[in-house]
């Protein structure tokens, strides 16, 4: 499954001359039932053109390190300024929640998991990092010592040289933690189809009560099965939009089995905060 649709977003930061790195790599074997990849960035921004960014929603999880300069990150509800943390732990964001500002070098190394990967890694029910921006030191002491050692990294083997010892060392100590079947064949339904089906056609192929499935989605997941699938259904759309630019909204929205191009909007507002007439990828964070 994407980690996000913002991928395609790259091409805008490209014709700008900003991103002077962007590395990808899959973790080794033993990893790969919980993380999807990793991912190193390195920007050089201009002090006198800072680069202003919303953080729109997601699907995934992330456990990210900030190796630059700090950046200020705003609170798009309370305007209030969020504390710079060097390592963060980053659960679903099921709405645009902050905006960022960067100047100077900004250098990254995130781990993207799977659906299920953090709360199985962490042992740790993944609600508790829905719509957070949670300080990784403040959830394991030894966040601070990766961190302190990926400092200064300037490629992504070397990050990953740094970081999988850890991840392996998290995965003997939470070996007994697994995701329910029930919960991995809901994702796998959810994610298999282009545009998502009504939740209920799924819930009729899982063996286990609605309730009993919820409660276990949301502990594993982070959220409900009907908000992942509604997330997923919108990234689908938006990945489709921007492979396909000649697409209208309104032909857009009855491919994904939207009601209407009504029911597409208010989807638009939940999610992003824009309308779709308004909604131009390089105002989002990749």
């Amino acid at each position: 499954m994407r980690n996000t649709f913002f991928v395609s977003c790259r091409k805008f930061l490209l014709m700008d001359q900003l991103v002077s790195v962007v590395e990808k790599k899959n973790p080794t074997s033993v990893l790969q039932p919980y993380i999807s990849e990793y991912v190193f960035r390195a920007i050089s921004v201009p002090d006198c053109q800072p680069l202003i960014k919303a953080m729109p929603f997601r699907v995934g999880a992330s456990v990210d390190f900030f190796l630059g300069d700090p950046f200020d990150t705003v609170n798009c509800h309370t305007k209030a300024l969020e504390s710079f943390e060097r390592c963060t732990i980053r659960g679903a964001r099921t709405h645009k929640k902050y905006t960022i500002t960067i100047s100077g070098q900004f250098v990254s190394f995130s781990i993207r998991f799977k659906p299920t990967g953090l709360y199985r890694l962490l042992g740790m029910p993944a609600n508790l990092f829905c719509n957070q921006t949670v300080n990784g030191e403040l959830v394991h002491s030894f966040f601070k010592e990766v961190t302190q050692r990926l400092m200064g990294c300037i490629n992504i083997y070397k990050c990953i040289q740094i970081v999988e010892p850890y991840l392996l060392g998290l995965l003997l100590k939470h070996t007994k933690i697994r995701a329910s079947k029930q919960v991995d064949h809901m994702v796998t339904l959810i994610s298999s189809a282009k545009a998502p089906a009504n939740i209920t056609t799924f819930l009729q192929q899982v063996c286990l009560s609605e309730r009993q499935l919820e409660r276990n989605f949301v502990k594993e997941i982070g959220t409900t099965p009907k908000l992942y699938s509604n997330m997923t259904r919108f990234e689908n759309l938006l990945y489709d939009r921007m492979n396909f630019p000649d697409q209208s909204w309104t032909s857009l929205a009855y491919k994904f089995n939207y009601y209407d191009q009504m029911h597409l909007i208010r989807t638009f507002q939940s999610f992003l905060g824009v309308n779709p007439s308004d909604f131009a990828c390089e105002d989002f964070a990749v």
